[in-house]
């Protein structure tokens, strides 16, 4: 009886994590990181409504608001996949109001990291701190040009 009970629990917390971090079992700081960087998508959706007399700087608020955005999607723990994402919304936001913002925002996008399988999985309790793109450098071939 208490085998089969214990089997039950086990079972019950097994599924409620779902088998990984992307179904709800987020650590604290994951999911703190998140609270923020969805505070900075909509600081930016405030700002680049207000309008702008040059679309291709922005205006202060855009910048701003582009800036926090960008040092912490940079330094939050979250994996690849989900900062290319976040970075997808706040590229829609800032269309047409900040050229400029628009490009750094593009610039930062870690498609090469998850191209080469690098998705940055925080996933382990040691999380070091940001993952740069630039990080691990691609392996350099030296062959001699084919004649």
């Amino acid at each position: 009886m208490v085998r089969g009970l214990v089997l039950v629990v086990c079972v019950l917390l097994l599924a409620g994590c779902g088998g990984g971090a992307k179904h709800g079992c987020k650590n604290p700081r994951e999911a703190k990181a998140l609270a923020q960087l969805n505070a900075d998508l909509a600081a930016i959706k405030k700002a680049a409504a207000i309008p702008v007399k040059d679309s291709l700087k922005g205006g202060p608020e855009i910048n701003r608001a582009t800036d926090r955005f960008l040092l912490h999607v940079e330094t939050a723990p979250i994996d690849n996949l989900q900062r290319n994402r976040l970075i997808d919304h706040a590229a829609a936001y800032l269309l047409g109001s900040c050229t400029q913002c628009f490009q750094a925002l593009e610039a930062e996008r870690p498609i090469v990291g998850i191209a080469h399988g690098d998705l940055g999985c925080t996933t382990t309790a040691a999380y070091a701190g940001p993952r740069h793109r630039n990080a691990r450098a691609l392996p350099v071939r030296r062959h001699a040009p084919a004649a």
